[in-house]
């Protein structure tokens, strides 16, 4: 059967279907048979969403529900009671500004959180690019881990124990194979003044800095003499530990040069122990004992000028500390001596006694 679709104007279009008929206000009904085949009603490309007022087909004709199509089309519908009336208009000015002015405050909030939005891209946008900047950064110390590491000496240990080195680092199959270089020659006091304990606890130093920065790495090297040609020092990483091994032996070191070495090292400046030291001063004498692979060591402290200093410090753990350094100090530069002796104050009255066997264990007993 052929349907027709009346296109109503903005007036007549929505005609509602009233199952009441009227005539000079008398009243009638009748039962009529319609059809519903889901009709959608689309005004401008929009389906309007009816709900039950589904529209229906009445001999050819499809009846909609007017006021859905009326205010699809931004009219204005009434329904006059009295005179069994549907009234339809267009809005008034304020109702039109009304919605002016919803649609320009929906504007300014949707422009709000566009500009919220657009900071969150600049924000993030930033982000991306530290992260890749760090990414970069990470790729080029890998892809350049010698120099990185070589750089690191440079700034570091350029100048270490009042000794100025040279370094060079290679790379080869996963290993940082590290030569420390510097002129024996020229610094030969300030070298025979620094213990093994002292070069080993720098190349630990190193190995820890590799550990963080470079995990996977091994570490090995030495500590070469450019004026003899010679290595004075070899060391190698393994299980996570530095091996050392010193060759540098010199036969022309006494005792009268360990003497100075203490007294220089620690008989002064020694609040790096303990504030509580302030200015006080020891002298250091070191003498033969009984035999030839055994040394004698007097402490004198200037009880005479540090009284209160010394006071505040003896029998505590820094003074222990002082002593075990001096200790440790000697048996490393003479190798397996045992090291015997005490500490006196400036009237020579016995303040404490010491020593260090051969296989480097140490006592302090104090008086």
């Amino acid at each position: 059967m052929k349907k027709k679709l009346l296109v109503f104007s903005a007036l007549a279009l929505s005609a509602v279907f009233i199952l009441s008929a009227f005539a000079f206000g008398a009243v009638a009904t009748k039962d009529i048979k319609v059809h519903y085949r889901n009709i959608k009603i689309k005004v401008n490309g929009k389906v309007i969403d009816v709900g039950s007022d589904e529209p229906f087909i009445y001999n050819d004709r499809t009846y909609v529900p007017i006021r859905f199509v009326s205010e699809a089309l931004d009219k204005v519908v009434e329904w006059d009671n009295s005179q069994n009336t549907v009234i339809i208009n267009d809005k008034s000015p304020s109702e039109i500004s009304q919605q002016l002015a919803a649609k320009d405050a929906e504007i300014q909030r949707l422009t709000y959180q566009s500009s919220l939005l657009q900071g969150k891209i600049i924000e993030l946008q930033k982000t991306i690019d530290e992260l890749e900047a760090e990414k970069k950064k990470v790729e080029d110390k890998k892809k350049n881990a010698a120099d990185y590491l070589e750089d690191y000496l440079y700034d570091e240990y350029s100048e270490w124990r009042d000794i100025e080195f040279d370094y060079s680092v290679k790379e080869s199959k996963g290993d940082f194979i590290v030569t420390i270089k510097f002129d024996r020659r020229d610094f030969k006091s300030e070298w025979s003044k620094v213990t093994e304990t002292r070069i080993t606890n720098w190349l630990e130093d190193i190995y820890d800095f590799i550990e963080d920065e470079f995990p996977d790495y091994g570490f090995e090297g030495s500590i070469y003499d450019t004026y003899a040609k010679e290595d004075l020092v070899t060391f190698e990483e393994s299980k996570g530990k530095i091996k050392v091994k010193f060759y540098d032996v010199d036969d022309d070191y006494d005792l009268a040069d360990l003497e100075d070495d203490l007294n220089y090292y620690f008989g002064s400046g020694l609040t790096t122990y303990h504030k509580n030291f302030g200015k006080l001063k020891a002298y250091i004498e070191v003498d033969e004992y009984d035999y030839d692979d055994e040394i004698y060591i007097t402490v004198i402290v200037d009880t005479s000028r540090y009284a209160d200093e010394w006071e505040d410090v003896r029998d505590t753990a820094a003074a222990d500390d002082w002593l075990y350094d001096i200790m440790q100090f000697a048996y490393d530069e003479l190798e397996d001596y045992a090291i015997y002796g005490h500490v006196e104050d400036s009237k020579g009255k016995t303040q404490a006694t010491f020593e260090c066997s051969y296989s480097g264990r140490m006592k302090i007993d104090w008086k």
